[in-house]
């Protein structure tokens, strides 16, 4: 599921969304900058480097609480994203279940239909025998082998809906899958 692109679009907005949760967060606290200059003049004349580095701390002394609010209003932003996320990997989990419980029961229905198909082909040779032995007339072969073809008809039918749901299934995967090793 994770190469589903709505699954992993919505991890990357999930993913966002807590780092500017993290970044509001670190906005409330003080911060220390360093700054300098280093060139050929001051190693020139021997003043160390320490000298010419200077120190900054900067703190929110008083902001009325916009820090705060900011910080969480970006928290209530993450937890949409977070649940956006989970919505997405449910839908998508829906979407494999209803292929794969429709590929088994689309499966299980093609073998029906082929023992269907095998039991009207055997029919219809009987009934040409016995007709070709004068024991039946040619209706009854007629309805036999109409029997046959919309046995066959069926199958082909269970046969194009068996393509379609591991159409289904490849799609509802995001379009195949890589061993977990070869994911990037």
């Amino acid at each position: 599921l994770r190469q589903r692109p709505d699954v992993g679009a919505a991890f990357q907005r999930a993913e966002a969304a807590r780092q500017r949760v993290a970044q509001a967060e670190a906005a409330r606290y003080p911060s220390l900058r360093l700054s300098g200059s280093l060139g050929l003049r001051s190693l020139a004349s021997g003043t160390s480097a320490a000298n010419s580095l200077i120190a900054s701390l900067a703190a929110p002394l008083f902001d009325g609480g916009a820090l705060r609010a900011q910080a969480d209003a970006q928290a209530a932003a993450f937890e949409q994203a977070r649940l956006d996320y989970e919505s997405a990997v449910l839908v998508a989990l829906r979407e494999v279940e209803d292929a794969l419980v429709s590929l088994a029961g689309d499966r299980e229905r093609v073998e029906r239909l082929q023992t269907a198909a095998q039991a009207a082909a055997n029919a219809e040779l009987l009934a040409r025998q016995r007709y070709q032995g004068g024991l039946i007339d040619f209706a009854t072969v007629l309805e036999t082998q109409r029997s046959l073809l919309s046995a066959q008809d069926s199958l082909a039918s269970a046969r194009v809906a068996l393509a379609t749901d591991h159409v289904q299934l490849y799609k509802a995967l995001g379009g195949g899958w890589l061993p977990d090793a070869a994911q990037p």
